[in-house]
């Protein structure tokens, strides 16, 4: 095991100064897979379907209050949020909603892409890096072999060891890089399911509300419950004070 160590800190330390900034990008590149990995599976993970039959059961039962607080239990889940956006807007008009859906699924789009693109430009970095170093030890092994004039041997012992600098940052660079175009991937998928998520979930609470509110339930039963009523818009109101930006689209380009 001792020898095996020693091994490996040897072949890192022969690949010279480039050795050091690929191994850099390999640590920030897990960092950054395992915060993202931690955030679709943790903290952002819900079940969706679960969610969605309990608020339309709630919805079917004319108790939007329970509906509401079903999303409000899951705060940091971008699907429950979209959905809580568009139920306390259901006391407004279909296009309000949908634009309210719209609204905040821009508002969550960025957290749930944040730094996914990093590990494609990571694994780029590292192939570049590995290639700089092969070129910078093949430099510096003809520029040692010509300055020897007197031994055969020691020229040929410059030559190999310059050779095996330059491949052994070629190969450390490509180990580092393949993975972490893998993790990107994997990642980039991860991310995609769950906008994919939130648009099939959006477009079906948006059915089930307009359901509702061509059959004069939700009107009906909002008039009959005025403290519900102030209860949606109160959300609302306060919901407004959250910064958008532009109009976004649950439709993916």
């Amino acid at each position: 095991m001792e020898t095996g160590s020693f091994d490996l800190i040897h072949y890192f330390t022969q690949g010279g100064f480039f050795m050091y900034p690929i191994l850099g990008v390999s640590i920030f590149g897990t960092i950054i897979f395992t915060e993202r990995l931690l955030a679709y599976r943790i903290r952002f993970r819900v079940d969706g379907r679960r969610l969605f039959n309990e608020v339309k059961k709630y919805l079917q039962a004319k108790d939007f209050r329970r509906a509401v607080e079903t999303c409000r239990q899951y705060p940091t889940s971008p699907l429950a949020q979209v959905l809580s956006a568009g139920l306390t807007n259901a006391a407004r008009p279909i296009d309000e909603i949908d634009t309210a859906m719209e609204a905040e699924a821009l508002y969550q789009l960025p957290q749930i892409t944040a730094r996914v693109n990093y590990l494609a430009g990571l694994s780029n970095l590292a192939t570049l890096l590995g290639l700089l170093g092969t070129i910078s030890g093949l430099i510096a092994s003809f520029a040692a072999v010509g300055g020897v004039h007197d031994f055969q041997a020691a020229r040929e012992s410059e030559l190999a060891s310059g050779i095996a600098v330059a491949m052994t940052c070629t190969a450390f660079g490509l180990i580092t890089a393949i993975p972490m175009l893998l993790m990107h991937q994997f990642i980039n998928n991860q991310a995609t399911y769950l906008v994919d998520e939130i648009q099939h979930y959006a477009t079906n609470l948006k059915r089930v509300l307009q359901r509702l509110k061509t059959d004069g339930v939700i009107d009906a039963e909002l008039d009959s419950k005025k403290e519900l009523k102030d209860y949606l818009d109160a959300d609302d109101d306060s919901d407004d004070g959250k910064v958008r930006g532009r109009k976004p689209s649950l439709s993916r380009s």
